[in-house]
């Protein structure tokens, strides 16, 4: 859940968090929009600076999908099976910009 003048989600173990991209259906090259989103440490994320410790862990780079939106789902889990996956700790908080 989001917290009110705040960008914080809570979740726990084994929660799903969905990122969906920017889609357009009739696009406008120049108005339509691409993220690139990062994994950062707690600097990194005061700073918006994605150097302090983080990595890419998404790119929304095709807004004008034929299939609709690009999504993203990031599990909250311990221990992960897949090599792009991320193992996360309760009571730990993470940051994306």
């Amino acid at each position: 859940r989001f917290h009110r003048g705040d960008y914080t989600v809570e979740v726990s173990i084994n929660d799903y968090l969905d990122i969906y991209c920017p889609h357009y259906e009739e696009p406008l090259p120049e108005r339509m929009e691409r993220y690139v989103l990062y994994m950062v440490n707690y600097e990194g994320h005061a700073s918006c600076d994605h150097r302090q410790r983080g990595f890419k862990r998404w790119e929304c780079n095709r807004p004008d999908s034929p299939n609709g939106p690009l999504k993203f789902s990031e599990k909250f889990q311990l221990f992960t099976p897949f090599s792009l996956g991320f193992e996360f700790r309760p009571g730990h908080e993470y940051y994306y910009i």
